[in-house]
C-alpha cells in the first residue's frame, strides 16, 4: 500500500506531446501536397488542418485538470462553431453551419450551462461569467438577422437558439441572481 500518489514522468509526457505534434505536422503537410497533386478546385486539406486544430484545441484544453467545466463548454462552442463555418466556407459556403449549426450548438451549450446551474447549487457561481459570455455570443446571430444581412436565410433556428438564450439565462438569474451579481461585481471590480 502506497500512501503518496503516483508521480507521472513528465519527461515522456512532454516526448509523447511532441511526437504528436509532428505527426501532426506531417498529417497536414501530405494532406496538403496531395491536395494540390489531386483536386485544386475543392481545398478538403482545410478541413483536415481545421479538424487537426480542434483537436489540439481539446486536447490542451483536457489535460488541465482545474479546468471549470464551464469554460470547456465555452471554449468547446466557439472551436467546433468555427471548425463548422471552416467547413462550409471550403465546401462552397451553402450557409448551413450559420442557419443551422451555429444555431444548435449555442443552444446545447446555454442548456449545458442551465442544467450546470441547476445541478451544482452552491457552487453555481463559478459558471456566471462563461454564461454571460456564452449568452452575449448567443446573440450574435440574432443581431445579424435582425439587422437584415441576408446571411442568415433560414431564421427559425436562430430565433429558436435566441429564446432557449435569454430563457435558460432568466432562469439561471431567477435561480441564483443575487449571487450572479456578487460574482460579477467581484470579477469584474464593478
Amino acid at each position: 500500500m502506497t500512501l503518496y500518489p503516483k508521480i507521472r514522468n513528465v519527461k515522456n509526457g512532454n516526448i509523447a506531446i511532441k511526437i504528436m505534434i509532428t505527426i501532426s505536422f506531417l498529417v497536414a503537410i501530405i494532406c496538403v501536397i496531395v491536395n494540390l497533386c489531386t483536386t485544386r478546385d475543392l481545398w478538403w486539406s482545410l478541413i483536415v488542418i481545421a479538424g487537426i486544430i480542434y483537436s489540439w484545441i481539446t486536447v490542451s484544453y483536457s489535460l488541465h485538470r482545474n479546468i471549470n467545466i464551464a469554460s470547456s463548454v465555452m471554449v468547446q462552442s466557439i472551436a467546433i462553431s468555427l471548425l463548422t463555418l471552416c467547413i462550409d466556407y471550403v465546401i462552397g459556403y451553402s450557409g448551413w453551419a450559420i442557419n443551422v449549426s451555429i444555431p444548435i450548438i449555442i443552444s446545447v451549450a446555454n442548456i449545458t450551462l442551465l442544467v450546470l446551474t441547476i445541478v451544482s447549487v452552491h457552487r453555481y457561481y463559478r459558471y456566471v461569467i462563461y454564461q454571460l459570455i456564452i449568452f452575449v455570443l448567443s446573440l450574435i446571430p440574432l443581431f445579424i438577422e435582425m439587422w437584415g444581412t441576408g446571411i442568415i436565410y433560414w431564421p427559425i433556428f436562430t430565433i429558436i437558439s435566441s429564446g432557449i438564450t435569454v430563457f435558460t439565462f432568466l432562469l439561471s438569474a431567477i435561480l441564483c441572481g443575487k449571487s450572479m451579481i456578487e460574482e460579477l461585481n467581484r470579477r469584474l471590480h464593478m
